[in-house]
């Protein structure tokens, strides 16, 4: 009976560890504030590059919890935290894999979402409250000093299709968000028959993507998901379907249809780069 016991107790042990090991997201998402102090430095000093703690960032996530207002602006409208790390949506966890690879320090952090996730101001006020917040995926890669679109660089003219909408107008002429705020975008995307294999070898080692989905369009809405993807192979993305972060297959995903109603996932994608917060 005690050597069973014993055994057991090392079969347990060495699964939890195992779960551990695999599992690194789990424990990056509870990290404290302190521990990411000790963390970032170590990150920059073992990858200078932006893209490769980008990388590894986004990696260590997997397995967040999925959660849809993970982040807002601390007060009034939307009382979220600007910044966090414990739940995700998928554009959240874009902005805040962004804030971690350009930062020292969890304040660092947390002071870049005033960059990323905001217009500018002019100095001395404060750019976070929910009518300044850039709300639009597609806006913030046309406006966004830290992000910009690589779709035309990617793909030809005869593989990409143009959409016209007036963001947040929905059809009736309402609005979609309650901010008093639409604006004429013109964006290129590249059709979901047009992604192949052969497309994503032109990707590079670490970028964003943004899904179009064109049931959209009438809630004045282009970009419906994003995530990064990596080797122009896997897709690290906040999935509501599956409630967490999950790395799956790009080419797969883009040919993916929904359950509920056999629609497919992306009708179509545009892609780009993320650049490090200096400020």
């Amino acid at each position: 009976m005690k050597v069973f016991i014993i055994i057991f107790f090392f079969l347990f042990n060495f699964q939890t560890y195992s779960q551990k090991q695999n599992n690194p997201a789990k424990e990056f998402n509870h990290l404290s504030a302190s521990e990411i102090d000790q963390y970032l430095p170590r990150l920059h000093k073992a990858h200078p590059s932006f893209d490769d703690r980008l990388r590894v960032i986004a990696l260590r996530r997997l397995g967040t919890p999925y959660y849809l207002k993970a982040i807002g602006d601390g007060k009034g409208y939307d009382s979220n935290p600007v910044f966090n790390i414990r739940t995700t949506n998928c554009t959240a966890f874009i902005l805040t894999n962004v804030a971690l690879a350009s930062a020292r320090s969890y304040q660092q952090a947390n002071s870049a979402m005033a960059h990323i996730n905001y217009y500018p101001v002019p100095a001395g006020q404060n750019p976070i409250n929910y009518r300044n917040r850039i709300h639009y995926t597609s806006h913030r890669l046309k406006s966004s000093n830290y992000f910009y679109l690589i779709t035309d660089s990617i793909a030809v003219k005869s593989e990409q299709r143009t959409i016209n909408l007036i963001l947040n107008r929905q059809q009736d002429g309402s609005r979609f968000l309650p901010i008093g705020w639409e604006k004429q975008i013109e964006l290129n995307y590249i059709p979901r028959k047009h992604i192949t294999k052969d497309l994503l070898k032109r990707f590079p080692k670490v970028c964003g993507v943004g899904i179009v989905r064109k049931e959209l369009f009438a809630k004045g809405i282009i970009i419906g998901h994003e995530g990064m993807v990596l080797d122009g192979k896997y897709f690290i993305h906040a999935s509501l379907f599956a409630g967490k972060v999950v790395k799956e297959d790009f080419y797969r995903y883009t040919r993916k249809r929904r359950v509920t109603d056999g629609k497919f996932v992306c009708d179509g994608i545009v892609i780009y780069r993320m650049k490090e917060v200096r400020e």
